[in-house]
């Protein structure tokens, strides 16, 4: 038989569990504003939300030609400047 005891820490529990519950809703409910957020972010500069993974990739590569292009001019300034540094 339940004691008023045992009824009394079963009714703790579960009023933890409700705390616990509307925590958890709370973050949620932020996660879900900060998501909507971001996308419209992206809507605003052109990108498609559904479509970031793409985006992401194109602009890295862009990047990595980028970088080797300047590499490659870097180095041809310094193969055209060495006969001036070396005498």
């Amino acid at each position: 038989m339940a004691t008023g005891k045992d009824l009394t820490a079963l009714v703790q529990r579960r009023d933890r569990l409700r705390e616990s519950v509307q925590r958890v809703q709370g973050r949620l409910d932020s996660a879900r504003q900060d998501f909507a957020a971001v996308e419209e972010e992206c809507r605003k500069k052109k990108v498609d939300p559904d479509q970031i993974d793409t985006v992401i990739a194109r602009l890295e590569q862009r990047l990595e030609a980028e970088v080797a292009n300047l590499t490659a001019q870097l180095g041809q300034a310094e193969t055209q400047l060495m006969p001036y540094l070396e005498g």
